[in-house]
């Protein structure tokens, strides 16, 4: 008999104190479940994201699927171009698009701009001309989200209306900041050395720019503007089964150690087909704050059926946090303790739960940040080293340190190992 894992990873879920003392959202959110767990199972503190890498989410989660982010790097652009199935050669160049939210003086303010139905479909009708097939692919991962695709052959060619495009260089050899650190700055001015490494790209980008500029309306007072970044080839990664194999072999004995990730949004969703995991499509799951949490549990368990390993992504804290609404972050995180974590622990109190973060976003500035995060383990097989609650603060109080994603997934596998072999 195997010991399950459910690895819950609440996408931005920690937060850093504020000025005034204020709690963390997760200090404010009145999470009873969490903080029984927490008082009754190990907590502490995991660095999830190491030194030397950025901290975002494109690092965070393979952290916690046991990949090194600086052995194994994966870039956003080709994981979600996998998760809109879109295909992808080993030279084509995946990006990802954030559409933006210029002020009134035209600089990029919103890095993430919340849009209307009616706006999204006439962005993608502007992007999906501004990247015509065959020499490009394009997906709408939902919202401010959306993915290109440049074949090889496209790199070399400019759009129609501008001359002849000089070699680019190696894609690896540069790609955009994250939107968060260009906010302030005018579009063409950030994108001036995008048109050098990426003429043919850049053409596309500024001419699909001319056309957001003039979409105007209560989530567009100034236009907007699309701005590339995470882009990449596609990833390498040894399959997830492979990379543990003492684990596959006392769970299930001659069988690979088979995981799932249930989640929504596409950097995830893109990063199963990646390493080897199911990822199931979830009737009601959104990525965002009204996601169906429910849906997702029923989805879990389901799973757990035939799976040893089951992870569930929940984007919705980070988005909060990124819009700098505590209170929002906060009621979220008490809902998911209702109607995601309590029914889990309920159904199946013989597996190990463990619940974490990708990374810290901060309220106050609706940035992520490299700061150790909580995480709580229980169940059978976990040591008991309490928490107070489950928070930042109460977690760092305990003094369990954790070094790395990849470290903690091993002690929750060793533990379930160990449990399964009693």
């Amino acid at each position: 008999m195997h010991t399950p894992c459910i690895i819950c990873i609440l996408d931005g879920m920690a937060d850093l104190p504020t000025r005034d003392g204020q709690p963390t959202p997760l200090a404010a959110a009145r999470t009873p479940t969490l903080d029984r767990l927490a008082a009754t199972g190990a907590a502490g503190l995991c660095q999830v994201i190491p030194t030397g890498a950025e901290a975002g989410s494109d690092a965070g989660i393979p952290a916690l699927l046991g990949y090194d982010p600086l052995r194994h790097p994966v870039a956003r652009g080709p994981l979600e171009a996998l998760s809109a199935g879109l295909p992808l050669a080993p030279r084509d160049t995946a990006w990802r698009c954030n559409v933006v939210a210029p002020d009134t003086h035209g600089r990029m303010a919103d890095p993430a701009a919340t849009l209307l139905p009616a706006t999204e479909q006439t962005i993608a009708r502007i992007v999906c001309a501004a990247f015509p097939a065959p020499g490009y692919g394009t997906a709408h991962g939902g919202g401010f989200r959306f993915t290109v695709v440049e074949r090889e052959t496209a790199s070399h060619a400019a759009s129609p209306s501008s001359p002849p495009a000089p070699e680019p260089l190696a894609p690896a050899a540069f790609t955009p900041a994250g939107p968060q650190d260009v906010t302030g700055q005018y579009p063409a001015d950030a994108l001036r050395d995008l048109a050098r490494h990426h003429p043919a790209l850049h053409a596309r980008i500024t001419a699909a720019n001319t056309h957001l500029a003039d979409i105007t309306g209560p989530d567009a007072l100034h236009g907007l503007a699309l701005w590339p970044w995470g882009c990449g080839h596609r990833p390498a990664l040894p399959p997830f089964s492979v990379c543990h194999p003492a684990a596959a072999s006392s769970t299930y004995p001659g069988r690979p150690l088979t995981a799932a990730m249930m989640a929504a949004v596409p950097l995830a969703r893109g990063l199963a087909p990646a390493a080897g995991l199911t990822a199931p499509e979830i009737p009601g799951a959104t990525g965002g704050a009204d996601t169906d949490l429910a849906a997702k549990a029923a989805a879990a368990l389901a799973l757990l059926a035939d799976h040893a390993v089951v992870f569930i992504h929940v984007e919705g804290p980070d988005m909060c946090a990124h819009a700098r609404d505590a209170r929002a972050k906060s009621a979220l995180l008490a809902r998911i303790d209702v109607e995601l974590i309590a029914p889990l622990r309920t159904a199946r109190p013989d597996a190990l739960l463990c619940v974490t973060c990708d990374h810290v976003t901060h309220c106050g500035d609706g940035r992520h940040h490299p700061d150790a995060v909580p995480f709580l383990l229980h169940g059978p097989g976990a040591l008991p080293h309490p928490a107070a609650r489950f928070d930042e603060a109460a977690c760092a109080a305990t003094g369990l340190r954790i070094p790395s994603g990849p470290s903690l997934l091993d002690l929750i596998l060793r533990a379930a190992t160990n449990q399964a072999g009693a």
